[in-house]
């Protein structure tokens, strides 16, 4: 029979105040935003980040119920907060300089937003029982996240279209990439809930849980990961012996073996399955060349703007028209190879500085510095298990720091809520008020900062709730636009871009709309919006197109000339060459013309339209025999096109082939235009 020690204190059960309810408010957040999917909207982050500003409202209406439950509402206030907000002051003053300012401030109300977060949290965490709740909420969605991935790696549910094995994983993520990412954040904290469980089952279950969890992240094949985690471990072995927890460790010793055995062996099967490579290797097998342009690009975008950066959120914004003007640089001639568009630099600390500039730079300094302090004096003064929970913390923030400087999980909401999260319980009173000041209101300021907080909740949750259905309504046009219903497309993106705070995309696939409607006319204008929020091949091509059939031959060739200095993908190039030549027959250049089109046949052989335009052109000039050849030329691909089309047509169920139809169509008329320029051949 067990005896209560002499001298311990009974422990009496809790009631369920409003601090326990803000901790299950936060752990409800925590545990649904990895694995939301929303469907019919266009992006899992996007979905994720906007959900978020909602949930994010209502933990903070929570938090502020505290001005009124009590006489004062005494707020801790970690220094760290200082220079975040100090960034978030950068970002605000980088909107003088932002080419697209609503995507700036919604940036910006992010930023806000997950500081906000992190201050809440290292507000209303107290004791042990908190830690790992939150944790645990953590570890139970990266769980069924990484189910879910595996079960789309095996095949017994849908993943990525088309694909198979590693490439069909998307989970709740939408990128493997960033499902291996957030278990690679938790491997460490994790091990938290290892050492606060008090039954063998319990720990039993979560060595399990961690052990699943590591294998889907090797699963996943990650590299930037695997670097990165060996790193870490490195670094934690080190902190282990600076700031001993013997006991703990001690306590756990079998537990901590059988979980340390388990990943080894996993990581040694890994490696032999996938010898490492060596670091020129790893680079170049990873995209480290693209990597490369990326950051070179943010450089060049700092250079011009070293104060206050391009404007929070508008890398990607920049990045098309900036791409042009480097590729033509000496530096720039190195990278002549095609690059689709970026929305991030793989690179979170570039990105910061091109968008932020030097004031973001000092801040983002200013946050390692104090964030670095915050966590060394934290682990000095704490005893043995506290100072071993708050390595591991270290563990996980650290994890995410080091993925940083080749990725972009600042710029994911899942990934960034491990962040927050592992900074908030580190800076919580869990583990005391180191580098923290205390900011007590009474009366009616208590109140007023919590009627500030509904005010500014309610505003963002309903621009929120406009966004998502703006997004809705945007991926149901682009349906529409694939159907070939042009007007009711064209209505409801004129709906979506009504109700979309920062529309970006919309505008293109409005164009897109139009174009097939006739109105080029507002088809160039909505191109020419599209291309301050939203640039990339595909916008550029199609607006020099537009600026070609306006006859606007100056416009178009300037649209070119930055498309072309892309490096664009072989699609692209061919129809951007291919409208080159059609303005010098336009413009009754036709030694140029000629000439454009026949390296544009040589380079690409079976571009179909490019051997139609050369036929005739050569018919204008007399040239029959080669007329004849290049006119056949293009009529036996575009037959062996129709075959191909006609034997997808057999095998596509019909509520799915009206694009396949359609196609059809194209090319038969294709054929009999060419069988007629055949036939007026002397």
């Amino acid at each position: 029979m067990r005896t209560r020690r002499k001298g311990a204190k009974k422990l009496l059960p809790r009631k369920f105040t409003l601090e326990r309810l803000q901790i299950l408010a936060i752990c409800v957040a925590l545990f649904m935003i990895p694995l939301l999917m929303w469907p019919g909207l266009t992006d899992y982050n996007y979905a994720k980040c906007i959900v978020g500003l909602i949930f994010i409202s209502c933990l903070l209406v929570l938090w502020g119920w505290t001005a009124w439950r009590r006489p004062t509402w005494t707020i801790r206030v970690p220094w760290l907060l200082i220079p975040a907000v100090g960034l978030i002051l950068a970002g605000a003053l980088s909107l003088i300089q932002a080419a697209d300012a609503r995507v700036a401030i919604q940036s910006l109300v992010l930023l806000t937003y997950f500081v906000l977060l992190l201050w809440m949290i290292a507000n209303v965490v107290r004791d042990e029982r908190d830690v790992q709740w939150i944790l645990g909420a953590l570890l139970a969605s990266a769980l069924l996240a990484a189910l879910y991935g595996a079960l789309q790696y095996f095949g017994v549910v849908p993943g990525a279209p088309n694909a198979t094995g590693v490439n069909a994983i998307v989970s709740c993520m939408g990128n493997r990439n960033h499902l291996g990412a957030i278990l690679f954040y938790l491997f460490y904290p994790s091990i938290i809930l290892l050492i606060g469980a008090k039954q063998p089952i319990g720990k039993a279950i979560i060595v399990v849980g961690i052990c699943a969890m590591f294998a889907v992240m090797l699963l996943v094949k990650q590299t930037a990961t695997r670097v990165a985690l060996t790193l870490v471990t490195v670094a934690l072995l080190i902190g282990s012996f600076v700031f001993r927890s013997t006991k703990p460790l001690r306590a756990n010793r079998w537990w901590l073996i059988a979980l340390a055995i388990a990943v080894l062996s996993m990581s040694l099967f890994t490696a032999i399955r996938s010898p490492m490579e060596s670091p020129a290797e790893l680079w170049e097998n990873n995209s480290g060349t693209a990597r490369a342009w990326f950051w070179l690009i943010g450089a060049e975008m700092l250079a011009d703007h070293p104060a206050v950066g391009v404007g929070l959120g508008n890398y990607k914004v920049n990045f098309f028209p900036y791409k042009a003007e480097f590729a033509t640089t000496e530096r720039g001639r190195i990278f002549d190879f095609p690059i689709l568009r970026v929305t991030q630099a793989h690179n979170d600390y570039v990105q910061t500085v091109a968008e932020l500039g030097g004031l973001g730079l000092l801040m983002l300094l200013a946050i390692l510095i104090v964030l670095g302090s915050s966590l060394w004096i934290r682990l000095r003064q704490n005893d043995e298990r506290d100072r071993l929970d708050l390595l591991l913390l270290t563990g996980g923030i650290l994890s995410f720091l080091a993925h940083s400087v080749v990725s972009f999980p600042a710029h994911v909401a899942s990934s960034s809520l491990m962040l927050i999260v592992f900074c908030g319980l580190a800076l919580s009173p869990r583990f005391g008020d180191t580098l923290t000041f205390r900011w007590t209101l009474t009366g009616w300021k208590a109140k007023s900062v919590h009627l500030g907080f509904i005010v500014i909740s309610l505003i963002v949750s309903t621009f929120a709730m406009f966004d998502l259905r703006a997004n809705w309504l945007m991926e149901r046009g682009f349906d529409r636009i694939q159907a070939g219903l042009y007007a009711s497309a064209e209505l409801q993106l004129q709906q979506s871009l009504a109700l979309d705070f920062a529309p970006r995309q919309t505008y293109y696939y409005l164009a897109i709309a139009q174009i097939q409607l006739g109105n080029l006319e507002q088809a160039e204008a909505n191109l020419e919006q599209c291309m301050t929020t939203f640039s990339d091949d595909r916008v550029y091509l199609t607006y020099a197109d537009v600026k070609m059939k306006r006859g606007k031959w100056d416009e178009a060739q300037a649209a070119l000339d930055v498309l072309l200095a892309t490096h664009p993908d072989s699609s692209v190039e061919q129809q951007a060459r291919y409208i080159e030549a059609v303005i010098s027959i336009n413009q009754r250049q036709f030694d140029q013309a000629f000439q454009s089109l026949t390296a544009l046949v040589l380079d690409y052989p079976t571009f179909e339209p490019g051997l139609v335009a050369l036929g005739q052109l050569c018919a204008a000039q007399g040239l029959t025999g080669m007329a004849r050849n290049y006119l056949e030329s293009a009529l036996n691909l575009i037959e062996a096109s129709l075959d191909a089309a006609y034997g997808r047509l057999e095998s596509t169920p019909v509520s799915e082939a009206k694009l396949i139809r359609d196609e059809i169509e194209t090319l038969n008329g294709q054929r009999d235009h060419v069988i007629r320029q055949l036939g007026d051949l002397p």
